[in-house]
């Protein structure tokens, strides 16, 4: 049953990359500097390659990007001011607006896994963690993850990361 699940085609098929999207990725992940196999991933387990996706905390789109996120990244980080609320759920909008929110979490953390659960849980909760956790600040690993949703957000992410870059980027 292994051998099954294994094989190389069965893998493709559970992480397959829409062709509509690589474009996209490809030019963001360059633009921002972050892995395109971490962009994958993040879409993968956000919304598995759903643009019209919506999550239960209103996040929206591939990336899953909620509202107050968006009009953050797009006021104080986007090069491209003329960025519309609107159309968050526009793919070429909301891979941009997500891949250059995983770039400013990377850049603030130093750190992969601290990033990722800023994605996940917030940057503030991410912040007091790092404060009130000293496990949490020197390991930065996923077992000192106080969130148990955001632990396995980061185990899928990372998991799914190492997918791509096997099946896809080696």
């Amino acid at each position: 049953m292994g051998i099954i699940f294994g094989s190389k085609s069965v893998l493709k098929y559970i992480y397959h990359i829409p062709p509509k999207y690589e474009s996209l990725v490809e030019k963001n992940s360059e633009e921002y500097g972050v892995e395109k196999e971490l962009v994958y991933a993040i879409i993968k387990c956000e919304s598995g390659f759903d643009e019209n996706a919506k999550s239960h905390a209103g996040a929206l789109g591939l990336m899953q990007i909620t509202p107050e996120t968006f009009e953050w990244v797009s006021k104080y980080q986007a090069k491209n001011k003329d960025l519309n609320i609107v159309d968050i759920h526009k793919p070429e909008t909301n891979i941009k607006i997500g891949t250059l929110f995983i770039s400013t979490l990377i850049k603030k953390y130093k750190n992969e896994t601290l990033a990722l659960c800023a994605y996940n849980a917030g940057m503030n909760a991410v912040d007091r963690w790092l404060k009130e956790n000293s496990e949490f600040k020197k390991s930065a690993d996923t077992e000192h993850i106080p969130y148990p949703e955001t632990k396995e957000y980061v185990r899928r992410v990372r998991r799914a990361k190492k997918m791509y870059k096997k099946l896809y980027f080696k």
